[in-house]
C-alpha cells in the first residue's frame, strides 16, 4: 500500500510540475522542485515495489516502470541543467516536447502497471 501511495504522489507532483513548465515555458523553481520530489517518491516507491515482489525477475510492469522512471529522471536533471546554465530564460523547444513526451509515457507507464497489478490480482 505504501508503495502505490508513493507513485501516486509521484504522478500528482509530476503532473503539476510538467504542467508548470508546458504552460510557462521556463524551468522555475517550481518546476524542478516538483519534478525533483516526483522522482523521489517514484524511487522509493520503486523499491517498496521490489521488495514486495522478492523477485529479481525482471516483468512487463518492471521494464515499463524503470523506463518511465528513467524518462522522468532524464527529464528532470535536464530541466535542471537549463535551469543552472541559463536560469528561468525559455526552455528550448526540443527539450519542451521531450518533456510532454517523458510526462505522457510516464502517465501511460502508470496506468498500465496499475491495470497489470489489477489484472494479476482478478486472476488470482
Amino acid at each position: 500500500m505504501a508503495a502505490v501511495t508513493c507513485v501516486t504522489t509521484a504522478l500528482a507532483l509530476y503532473t503539476v510540475g510538467c504542467l508548470k513548465e508546458q504552460r510557462a515555458r521556463r524551468a522555475t523553481r517550481g518546476v524542478v522542485g516538483f519534478l525533483t520530489v516526483a522522482v523521489v517518491f517514484d524511487v522509493v516507491a520503486t523499491g517498496l515495489m521490489v521488495l514486495a515482489t522478492r523477485s529479481a525477475d525482471l516483468t512487463l510492469h518492471g521494464a515499463l516502470g524503470y523506463s518511465a522512471l528513467g524518462a522522468m529522471l532524464l527529464d528532470t536533471v535536464l530541466l535542471w541543467r537549463h535551469r543552472l546554465r541559463a536560469g528561468e530564460a525559455e526552455v528550448p523547444r526540443a527539450l519542451h516536447r521531450y518533456s510532454r513526451i517523458a510526462w505522457a509515457y510516464w502517465v501511460a507507464a502508470y496506468f498500465t502497471g496499475a491495470a497489470l497489478v489489477m489484472g494479476s490480482r482478478a486472476a488470482s
